[in-house]
């Protein structure tokens, strides 16, 4: 009569096999995030005139972040709005913001989105004011805390 063979492993090897799946499962997930959720870099310089505003548009989710640098020869108000701001804006009235810092010359600023976008960084010179020109930076990308 002939039995058969069964060979058990060790326990401390089955659980570095499952260690090292998890880990390429993480890794896996953490590159997908990073090449879907990619950096971003833009600048430009531009004139406003009295009357005119400059609008940008923001893609990103609840977990990333955008950077922004802005100086501007006379005071402009920066504000970061959705659709409804821009609508707004452009039937006259002032958008509603997430975030609204008002008569700036220089800015420099980190902010997490609060909600997926599209969102829209707009540049508004401020009343009275002669032209304008604005240098503008921005970055954005995925942050993971």
């Amino acid at each position: 009569m002939k039995m058969a063979a069964i060979t058990v492993r060790p326990p401390t090897l089955k659980k570095m096999e499952a260690l090292g799946f998890s880990l390429m499962i993480v890794a896996a997930v953490l590159m997908a995030a990073a090449v879907w959720g990619g950096p971003h870099r833009f600048q430009e310089d531009v004139v406003l005139n009295p009357g005119e505003y400059y609008l940008y548009t923001l893609s990103g989710h609840q977990w990333s972040t955008v950077y922004f640098s802005i100086k501007s020869t006379q005071p402009v108000t920066v504000c970061i709005t959705d659709g409804t701001g821009v609508e707004m804006l452009k039937s006259g009235e002032s958008p509603l913001c997430f975030f609204k810092a008002e008569d700036t010359t220089s800015i420099e600023k980190i902010w997490r989105f609060p909600e997926k976008g599209p969102l829209y960084l707009v540049l508004v010179p401020a009343p009275g004011t002669r032209q304008a020109r604005v240098s503008i930076t921005v970055k954005s990308g995925l942050v993971l805390w």
